[in-house]
């Protein structure tokens, strides 16, 4: 083979790995699904219609092998922050179940296992108490100190919803089958959940103590941010073993927080399913917003 033979070889080559490198990212792209604009700041993800296997026999928490047909909807890429809380008070002069109350539930790091305080004036303005940082200091980490009455509130006055357990899990896994949006081992460096042994003093492995940012760490596959840890994200409905009447003081919460740790919470993953006061307010639970794909 002469040697032009052999360049053109080699071009020929070259051509066609470009062009399979394109149609894999043309591809990968083709199965993302459509970002778009949201109202009051949201950024939403559109989750096509179909059918979704979730659940895992491992679930140690309500979650088994189950298949569901679910019709699209959008669901926010960040958890909902406390400047776009705050701009629901503003136009509405909504006052959350906390203030009503005049206290919310905090941890402060040095407490023990599910040790948790009744701060008089913690709420969302104040998420651990007026001697703590203001929401005006924390406009983007999410806000919390939010009842389940809070957060559908504010999902009502943007005419949206919470999301359900399906819903929730469909958008976390993002194709996912893992119990973790990266694989089957937990990663430290991807999600604010309590780094330590116990709550008496963390080791900061992710960077944080409490809420962080939203997008502080890496999103999932569809984009989405914060769907394991930073804060307990309630869902529309009730955890599977929920009995007659429940509904009046509970609800499901998916993803973990801050809060969390292996030897307590430990609901920091894609599978298992919190149990949430409906009227409780505390320093590590909040939520993410959905519409439906009409709307």
């Amino acid at each position: 083979m002469s040697m032009d033979e052999r360049r053109s070889v080699r071009a020929l080559a070259l051509a066609l790995l470009l062009t399979l490198a394109l149609m894999v990212v043309g591809a990968a792209q083709a199965d993302a699904p459509t970002q778009r604009k949201g109202p009051n700041g949201h950024r939403l993800v559109l989750v096509p219609a179909g059918k979704y296997t979730l659940g895992s026999a491992k679930s140690a928490m309500r979650n088994p092998p189950h298949v569901v047909t679910v019709k699209s909807f959008s669901i926010a890429t960040t958890e909902t922050t406390n400047a776009q809380f705050a701009a629901f008070v503003k136009a509405t002069g909504y006052v959350s179940d906390a203030e009503k109350n005049g206290a919310g539930k905090v941890f402060f790091e040095g407490m023990r296992d599910w040790e948790w305080e009744q701060v008089k004036g913690a709420d969302w303005r104040h998420p651990s108490g007026p001697g703590g940082r203001s929401w005006e200091e924390l406009r983007d980490h999410p806000v919390t100190q939010i009842s389940g009455s809070d957060a559908l509130a504010y999902c009502q006055w943007i005419g949206g919803r919470l999301p359900t357990l399906d819903e929730w899990e469909i958008a976390a896994r993002a194709g996912a089958t893992t119990r973790y949006p990266w694989g089957e081992d937990f990663d430290p460096k991807r999600a604010n959940v309590w780094n330590g042994v116990g709550h008496e003093h963390n080791t900061r492995e992710d960077g944080f103590v409490y809420t962080s940012p939203v997008k502080s760490f890496p999103p999932n596959a569809w984009g989405l941010y914060d769907v394991i840890g930073n804060v307990f994200e309630y869902c529309a409905g009730l955890p599977r073993d929920a009995r007659p009447g429940d509904a009046a003081h509970l609800m499901a919460g998916r993803g973990g927080s801050w809060w969390c740790s292996f030897g307590t919470c430990h609901f920091f993953n894609l599978v298992d399913i919190g149990r949430m006061d409906r009227h409780g307010s505390l320093s590590n639970q909040g939520f993410r917003l959905v519409m439906d794909a009409a709307e």
